[in-house]
């Protein structure tokens, strides 16, 4: 999964384009930097662009009505699914389920020492909780390979359905490429080692079958 959250539109276009006939299986994190340059325009452009999935990546996070809103408005305009913060409590997260318009992916743990601080004591919890409600997707730190494997056990374990783990923190952040994988994640993803090289298109075949050869073992 590739995050977009560059700041130029022409180039995130340009690049949603080259990642549609990338080798590899590619889906794209639209972020608030990028969306913030149009508005929801942006997520029309890259899904006209590719063919790949599209994430919007708002972090949202307010009251249930409010949260519905502006899942449902990323959805309109082409988003495949939305990721949203799972501490704003049930109410919030079933209202966004109940949309049935797309993938609801909800943040537990993230990459940065604020989330050991605040996220991480009540991450069970979390798991727990849009275990039940029936969530598409969740957030693990691919920064904190031991985090992944024990809450995608916990996830395993209490999901009825099957849940997909995404994992941010390749590369710039310090995590290795198959990290989160081979700890239980399904995709990793990967923002700045890709957007801001020379060959994005490259880089993101290059580190797409880094992934898979730790997958292999290889």
């Amino acid at each position: 999964m590739v995050a977009f959250d560059m700041e130029d539109p022409p180039s995130a276009v340009r690049m949603a384009e080259e990642l549609g006939s990338a080798d590899g299986n590619f889906a794209i994190k639209v972020g608030r930097p990028l969306e913030m340059q149009t508005g929801k325009e942006i997520i029309s452009r890259i899904r006209d662009a590719t063919d790949i999935p599209v994430i919007y990546d708002g972090k949202i996070a307010d009251i249930p009505y409010v949260s519905a809103k502006i899942a449902e408005i990323a959805y309109d305009a082409g988003a495949d699914g939305v990721i949203m913060h799972a501490f704003v409590g049930a109410d919030a997260v079933r209202e966004v389920v109940d949309l049935g318009k797309g993938d609801v992916i909800t943040v537990i743990e993230m990459t940065h020492p604020g989330s050991v601080e605040y996220l991480e004591p009540i991450s069970e919890r979390l798991i727990q909780m849009v275990s039940g409600i029936g969530v598409d997707g969740v957030v693990l730190p691919a920064t904190r390979p031991e985090r992944v494997k024990r809450l995608s056990e916990l996830l395993e374990s209490e999901s009825e359905s099957e849940t997909y783990i995404i994992s941010p923190g390749v590369h710039a952040q310090g995590a290795k490429p198959g990290d989160a994988v081979t700890s239980g994640a399904d995709y990793e993803i990967v923002g700045r080692a890709i957007y801001r090289s020379e060959n994005p298109k490259d880089s993101a075949e290059r580190i797409y079958r880094e992934i898979i050869d730790r997958l292999r073992g290889d």
